[in-house]
């Protein structure tokens, strides 16, 4: 008999989620949410400023995460989408693998191209300029800012997120 709690020897349900997975992946991306709605302005993120400007958290609340807010949201970004995604589709311990390796590169790369953002804004194909979401892109390179920090949050986004995938999942 195995000494880890029960939570985390959940095993997959016949449909192949792991709900443990998935709802620790959920509640990283609602605390990454709030770091957004409370410590930073809504202007600053397209997201709370499209869609979530009506919430009106951001000097109304203290600044909740302190000086963590600045590489947090790097952190649970990665973490967040590591845990959905094996959640929902990455039962084997390679596919497992490749999840973590896939968001450490996505983000790994979104954070690099603030760095050499004039190489990334001309990257950005121009049919991106209509369509929602994508027409940020350039903006997000080109007015953004490197940092070490993020990128070492991300890695340990990553890492972490490998780690609790090896513990979430039954042998």
């Amino acid at each position: 008999m195995s000494s880890k709690p029960r939570l985390l020897r959940r095993e997959s349900t016949p449909s192949g989620i792991n709900f443990t997975q998935l709802l620790m992946g959920l509640f990283a991306l609602f605390l990454g949410t709030l770091v957004y709605l409370t410590d930073r302005p809504p202007q600053s993120t397209y997201f709370v400023r499209e869609w979530l400007s009506w919430t009106g958290l951001y000097n109304i609340w203290p600044d909740l995460f302190g000086w963590w807010d600045r590489s947090l949201a790097s952190f649970l970004h990665v973490f967040s989408f590591i845990m959905i995604t094996a959640g929902l589709v990455a039962p084997s311990p390679r596919s497992r693998l490749a999840v973590c390796l896939g968001w450490f590169t996505v983000d790994g790369l979104f954070e690099a191209g603030q760095h050499f953002d004039t190489l990334a804004v001309s990257l950005v194909p121009t049919w991106f300029d209509h369509w929602p979401f994508l027409e940020t892109c350039r903006d997000y390179f080109s007015k953004g800012s490197y940092d070490p920090a993020d990128m070492a949050a991300i890695c340990a986004g990553a890492l972490a997120g490998w780690l609790l995938l090896g513990a979430t999942t039954k042998k």
